[in-house]
């Protein structure tokens, strides 16, 4: 079944999201990852096409807050967000930590609070960033790369870094790095959960409502499941 009208398939979309294996990266100019597969699943089932725009988070996010029929994709479902943005729906689940070099000294950690004094690098406009920021971290440290973070953090420039647990496996490995090296500290449990697909809060009704079923589609037939295991996750 397709959702698809001729007023809907005449609307102009764009499409916005960041570098972030495996969720989203770009492989031979090619648009890959696995939230990339359920957005392109989506404008199938919808019979919607659009170029995928990859950018800096910060830049993405900004794009989709202020641009009218912006789609923006991996993107956390916050409490400050929600109302910000149009929800279409989940479309892959994700955790986040914060890591350490395997040789640094020991720290007794009971809480995240209590890494607040460390040096901590982050993605910059991250919800990690601003989970950090709540507990009170007073020595972030921001990028537009998460590979920098871990050059830093391997440096010894930084404490510790704070990350997603699906983008350091890849990251560790693009990078030449023994995974040994590093060592998970804490979660994040309040970053731990679902990534979202979600439009521009004041575009067309319409698109909205034919992108939830169009979503609401592919997992009802076995499509999005597929997908995850592709990646080897589990819904």
């Amino acid at each position: 079944m397709t959702f698809m009208t001729l007023s809907a398939a005449a609307e102009q979309i764009s499409i916005v999201t960041e570098h972030l294996p495996p969720y989203s990266y770009l492989e031979e100019g090619q648009a890959r990852g696995l939230s990339t597969e359920v957005v392109q699943a989506v404008l199938e089932e919808t019979g919607h096409t659009s170029d995928i725009q990859f950018m800096p988070w910060a830049r993405a996010y900004q794009t989709a807050l202020t641009k009218p029929n912006t789609l923006v994709y991996s993107i956390a479902r916050t409490p400050k967000r929600e109302d910000l943005f149009a929800w279409i729906g989940t479309i892959a689940p994700f955790g986040a930590a914060l890591y350490q070099r395997a040789d640094a000294p020991p720290m007794e950690l009971h809480s995240l609070s209590d890494a607040r004094f460390l040096y901590v690098g982050v993605y910059r406009g991250d919800a990690k960033e601003a989970a950090l920021i709540e507990h009170g971290f007073e020595n972030l440290q921001t990028t537009d790369d998460d590979r920098l973070n871990l050059r830093k953090l391997m440096l010894g420039r930084l404490d510790m870094i704070a990350i997603d647990d699906s983008v350091i496996g890849p990251l560790l490995k693009d990078e030449g790095i023994d995974p040994k090296q590093l060592k998970k500290v804490m979660p994040i449990k309040e970053l731990s959960g679902q990534l979202y697909m979600a439009f521009n809060k004041a575009s067309d009704p319409e698109l909205v409502k034919t992108f939830k079923e169009g979503l609401v589609t592919i997992k009802e037939n076995g499509l999005f499941d597929q997908i995850l295991m592709r990646y080897l996750l589990v819904n």
